[in-house]
C-alpha cells in the first residue's frame, strides 16, 4: 500500500499556513502523525515509553521490516527526536 505519500501531500495542502508551527515547533511531530498515524494509532507511544535506542529499533522496524520505506532518513531523525523528547523514558505520564 502506498498511499501514505499521497496522503501526506493532501495533509500538508489542507493545513491553513503556519498551523502546524503554532501549535507544537518540533518538526518531528508532524512526521510522526503523517507517517506513524498511517498504520497505527498515533496514542500508542504514550504506553511505551522507550528510550532512544529502542524507539530507534522501533522506526528501523517499521521500515524496513513493515515497509514504511516511503519515510526519508531525515524523517526517520526528526521521528525519533520527538519520540525521544515526548514519550521517553524520563518524560511525565
Amino acid at each position: 500500500m502506498r498511499r501514505a505519500p499521497i496522503v501526506a501531500l493532501l495533509v500538508l495542502l489542507c493545513a491553513p499556513a503556519g498551523a502546524q508551527a503554532e501549535e507544537d515547533p518540533h518538526p518531528g511531530k508532524q512526521q510522526f502523525e503523517i507517517h506513524c498515524g498511517t498504520c497505527h494509532s498515533l496514542d500508542l507511544p504514550r504506553s511505551q515509553r522507550l528510550d532512544r535506542f529502542n524507539w530507534k529499533w522501533v522506526i528501523d522496524d517499521m521500515v524496513n521490516q513493515f515497509g514504511a520505506t516511503w519515510i526519508t532518513e531525515e524523517q526517520q531523525e526528526q521521528i525519533l527526536e520527538y519520540l525521544v523528547e515526548t514519550y521517553g523514558p524520563d518524560r511525565p505520564r
